[in-house]
């Protein structure tokens, strides 16, 4: 038995590794892929906004590869992925991060509305996941982080679809974490809160919503990305070598209602 205790993660651990993000164009995923470009990382990611993630690629700089990417196409998803593996021959780290969240009244839902929502928030992950598998499995020491969400959990409206994709997203990460165990892959899962990315502080977050919020928490500040980023670098890192199946909240302590 190896009683080695694992380093904690530095940044040098992440030099030269290949990490596939898919919805690295704004938000969460934007915060990740600078990190990891900054670590050294070769980041791939995805979006659907080709002038937004060129320009964010071209400021990262040759860390950094971006692809236009619809993943309502699974044919184009499992592409972006393999291009990743196929260039660099592996893949270390896979972060499933891309969603949408429309708020939608349920009556009002459409079956449209359903098939985008499955397609983009739970689909995806299991076609990169799969697309990525042969790659993975290609060595030691790799892992796969899943994004949630704390919506399921508190049963928010008007998400009721979003939320029955979240939660779907929680029983793909502990089964997979399950199979893909015994060939030394890590899947575990992230679950934010409500995070004051740009597009959230824009389209969605007023004053009220931000007074509410902090009486909420037991942190009696705002989160963004900063607060999430760290965290899931830790669950691709050595330091996290023996964490799987997990399902981790970043909420600041909100109090489940």
């Amino acid at each position: 038995m190896n009683n080695q205790i694992p380093p904690l993660a530095s940044p040098e651990e992440f030099n030269g590794k290949v990490a596939v993000v898919t919805g690295g164009t704004n938000g969460l995923g934007r915060h990740l892929a600078r990190t990891l470009a900054a670590l050294q990382a070769e980041v791939y990611f995805c979006g659907t906004d080709r002038q937004a993630g060129e320009t964010l690629a071209c400021r990262l700089g040759p860390h950094a590869h971006f692809r236009r990417c619809d993943l309502q196409d699974p044919g184009k998803t499992r592409d972006f992925v393999r291009q990743a593996g196929t260039r660099r021959g592996s893949i270390d780290y896979l972060v499933n991060n891309a969603a949408v969240d429309p708020r939608l009244v349920f009556k009002e839902t459409t079956i449209l509305d359903f098939d985008r929502l499955i397609a983009i928030n739970l689909r995806a992950y299991f076609v990169a996941a799969q697309a990525a598998l042969p790659y993975l499995e290609a060595g030691a020491g790799k892992a796969v982080v899943n994004i949630s969400s704390t919506n399921y959990m508190l049963g928010l409206t008007p998400f009721t679809l979003y939320n029955a994709t979240k939660s779907g997203i929680i029983g793909f990460t502990r089964s997979l974490a399950r199979e893909l165990g015994p060939a030394g892959i890590r899947v575990n899962c992230v679950s934010p809160g409500w995070i004051m990315t740009e597009k959230q502080l824009r389209q969605h977050v007023t004053e009220r919503d931000k007074r509410d919020l902090i009486e909420d928490q037991c942190l009696k500040f705002l989160l963004t990305e900063e607060h999430v980023t760290p965290l899931t670098l830790f669950l691709l890192s050595r330091a996290a070598g023996g964490v799987t199946g997990q399902n981790i909240v970043v909420d600041g302590g909100k109090v489940m209602q």
